[in-house]
């Protein structure tokens, strides 16, 4: 039984000393692929999330897309409200110049 313990104690010291039970990396040091969750990426401002094309958290700059590219259909496009038009040769919504 006491070697039992001992023997307990010695894997457990064995573990703390090879870092088993380190802490986590510092967040500012792992690069953005690394980061699972998207609202940890979403918080770096160096990182941006791309749920569309699942590929996830990617380094830099998100992409500069047009907010009217999600509307699909040409009533929903054409509503006032969204600043949006419909462009019929492209068969998309887009936003209305300025």
């Amino acid at each position: 039984m006491r070697s039992g313990f001992i023997a307990s104690g010695l894997a457990l010291a064995a573990l703390i000393s090879t870092g088993a039970f380190a802490a986590e990396p510092d967040m500012d040091t792992v690069r953005c692929s690394a980061v699972r969750d998207s609202a940890q990426c979403a918080a770096r401002p160096d990182c941006w999330y791309d749920a569309a094309n699942g590929k996830g958290c990617l380094d830099g700059p998100a992409p500069a897309v047009d907010p009217c590219a999600s509307h699909q259909g040409e009533s929903t496009c054409n509503t006032s409200s969204f600043g949006c038009a419909w462009n019929t040769d492209a068969e998309a919504c887009v936003s209305k110049a300025p």
